[in-house]
């Protein structure tokens, strides 16, 4: 039951959005060509409303994947949940890379190229790789590393062979194991937690 100060506080940011919202649109009816800004892309491009669903749904998965994997490492132990976080952490930015096109047209527009941020993620993966070698062998270590070698696999096609639907289809496959990864540690997690319980009340 949401207690009174948590009621309120719901209702204040509620309150905050929908002002914030109509100040907001206010202002860009002022503004010539805001909606190239605000609107959907495929409302603004003109093409079907299925252009580019597979790159929302993996996008979806990414900010998916981030939420449930850093959930995972607020119900590890504190030893455990740096792999978790990080990953997590990883998934956020990779959603906010592939939806606002940062390596693919933001960087190299201000001039930062285009591998400098690719030449990060297998880095990154390495460090992951160490920090979850313990757990290859449990379900979430499993979807883990399933997960690393698919976006590996997307990342080799993006360099080499461009233009390739495998890349999107790895892509997908990648951020939807890493979605389980997290999950099923939750649940791995709490099922312990509960069979710790019950054991010290029995």
């Amino acid at each position: 039951m949401l207690r009174p100060a948590q009621a309120a506080c719901a209702i204040i940011a509620i309150v905050l959005i929908l002002v914030s919202a109509r100040v907001a649109a206010g202002i860009s009816d002022q503004i010539a060509g805001v909606g190239a800004l605000t609107r959907d892309p495929t409302d603004v491009a003109g093409v079907p409303w299925w252009a580019g669903s597979i790159s929302r749904l993996t996008n979806l998965c990414w900010a998916v994947a981030a939420s449930v994997n850093i959930l995972a490492a607020r119900v590890s132990v504190t030893s455990g949940r740096r792999p978790w976080l990080l990953l997590g952490g990883l998934c956020a930015v990779i959603a906010i890379d592939d939806t606002l096109l940062v390596h693919e047209e933001v960087m190299p527009s201000v001039g930062v190229p285009e591998a400098a941020l690719l030449a990060a993620y297998p880095v990154v993966g390495l460090v992951l790789a160490r920090w979850f070698w313990s757990l290859k062998r449990t379900a979430a270590g499993a979807a883990v590393f399933t997960g690393a070698g698919m976006l590996a696999g997307s990342l080799v096609t993006d360099a080499f062979l461009a233009g390739l639907v495998v890349e999107d289809a790895l892509k997908l496959a990648g951020a939807l194991a890493w979605c389980l990864g997290g999950i099923w540690a939750h649940s791995e997690r709490s099922l312990k937690t509960s069979h710790n319980a019950i054991g010290q009340v029995g």
